[in-house]
């Protein structure tokens, strides 16, 4: 939480190495990790909080948050105070962060169970390594960005266009746009349009419109249902899986 720039928070393995699968009879292991980028100082920044590039890593219960309020400078007032009298919230060009968990190509054989990625300004999550898997991920978009957002296509959750096999199950992605009606495309991003031919394996994904403006439009892949003008803040929309058959609305 400094006021400094780095490349990312946290970085594992070498990143001059392309191709390091680590090692299965002795993995390594992330254990509630908790990062966060801005709080006190919100000129804190960094592209990535963890960049993985060793592969047969385990996480567990790792939460990766851009701040979405930070301290008031001394006779500072508050900038939303029908929010919160007692913080400032976080606006565009503060405390940024590009992406919250980064696993690169090189990485094969990660397993995370509990991650949860929060208010990053482009990709949430953006999984390029092979026979990656998650169980259970929380994420939410970040409030302040404007539609440049929506426009650039960023999303929830991104598996690299290369990936050929990954697993994701229980994916909730949250949308609580409060400055702009910004409306994403999508919340998942896979490469496997032609899923038979690749094993990509996502199941009981769904989104959720908390509150302002905005929305997610769709979940997987431009799939699945999203809110309308008439839809009440706070229901989820599903998907049982990656080709977003089996929708459920409302």
């Amino acid at each position: 939480t400094s006021s400094s720039s780095s490349s990312s928070l946290l970085q594992w393995g070498n990143p001059a190495v392309d191709d390091d699968p680590g090692d299965a009879r002795n993995p390594g292991v992330l254990s509630d990790v908790y990062a966060r980028v801005g709080g006190v100082h919100r000129d804190a920044s960094t592209d990535v909080m963890i960049r993985l590039h060793s592969g047969n890593v385990y996480g567990d219960n790792l939460w990766l948050w851009r701040a979405d309020h930070v301290q008031l400078r001394p006779k500072e007032e508050p900038n939303f105070p029908q929010i919160s009298s007692k913080y400032r919230q976080t606006e565009r060009g503060e405390c940024e962060v590009k992406n919250g968990l980064v696993v690169e190509a090189g990485a094969s054989n990660v397993t995370i169970v509990g991650l949860a990625v929060e208010h990053a300004t482009e990709d949430q999550t953006v999984w390029n390594g092979e026979y990656g898997q998650v169980y259970f991920y929380q994420s939410e978009f970040p409030y302040d960005v404007d539609h440049s957002f929506a426009d650039n296509k960023f999303a929830g959750y991104r598996v690299g266009p290369n990936v050929q096999n990954h697993k994701a199950v229980g994916l909730g992605i949250y949308s609580n746009f409060r400055d702009y009606d910004v409306e994403v495309g999508t919340a998942v991003v896979h490469p496997a349009e032609d899923i038979g031919s690749r094993g990509i394996q996502l199941r009981n994904i769904f989104t959720v419109k908390l509150d302002n403006k905005g929305k997610i439009s769709s979940i997987v892949n431009g799939r699945g249902p999203g809110p309308t003008v008439d839809s009440k803040n706070g229901h989820p929309y599903r998907c049982l899986n990656e080709t977003c058959l089996g929708s459920e609305g409302e």
